[in-house]
């Protein structure tokens, strides 16, 4: 017998709950299983994956299985773009720490402008580089070239992100249950459904251009 109604919503409902802690659980796991550094990286691409999925209303497939195949198959790949992403980091460290021991210069405004834009296309890189890599099929460079442009251009989705992402974190240091069992699946879930929505007007414009040059090139004959 179909159930419906208020016991239909709590029966999905609860069903929601489950994936999004059983993906969370799984995402600890693995990264642990990678000493952190090495399993970091690609636990978030196979997280990613997995609520790229949900997005796209695709919900029949076994999270545990898609989870531990992308780990293993972009395992390698994964720890090259945390590696660049640990670099950059640490040279935006140095370069603040001198930044500041230069604050009675001239220079610097200059050079604390330069940290600022910097910080900001690095964020963009962090935000928006799991979700272009399970999106899109691209070179290696033009996945980080790719998430910074995405996320400049969009940056009303990235502002919105990152917002939640701050209340969500907020609500798990005050909570640790939530950050145990929901805070990164559903952080994964929100960026990927914005940065879906983000690919979604690129996808259009894109279009929107073709169409426009072939209108061009047909008046021209």
């Amino acid at each position: 017998m179909e159930m419906t109604g208020m016991w239909a919503n709590l029966y999905r409902f609860s069903l929601w709950v489950t994936r999004f802690a059983w993906l969370n659980i799984l995402w600890l796991l693995f990264t642990l299983l990678g000493l952190v550094f090495f399993g970091l990286m690609p636990a978030t691409i196979a997280m990613f994956t997995v609520v790229r999925k949900w997005v796209l209303k695709e919900t029949d497939f076994q999270v545990f299985d898609v989870f531990f195949q992308q780990f293993k198959v972009y395992f390698v790949r994964a720890n090259l773009f945390g590696i660049i992403v640990y670099v950059i980091g640490y040279f935006l460290s140095v370069f603040l720490q001198y930044t500041g021991f230069m604050h009675n210069s001239s220079l610097y405004p200059i050079l604390l402008g330069l940290f600022i834009i910097a910080s900001f296309f690095y964020v963009m890189l962090i935000l928006y580089i799991a979700p272009v890599f399970v999106h899109f099929e691209l070179t290696f460079w033009q996945y980080i070239r790719y998430a910074v442009t995405i996320g400049a251009v969009n940056l009303h989705y990235s502002i919105c992100a990152l917002t939640i992402l701050a209340g969500i974190y907020f609500l798990s240091f005050k909570y640790p249950g939530i950050g145990l069992f929901f805070s990164f699946s559903v952080s994964a879930y929100v960026v990927m459904f914005l940065a879906h929505l983000g690919f979604q007007q690129l996808l259009k414009k894109q279009q929107e251009q073709l169409e426009q040059q072939e209108q061009v090139t047909t008046s021209s004959f």
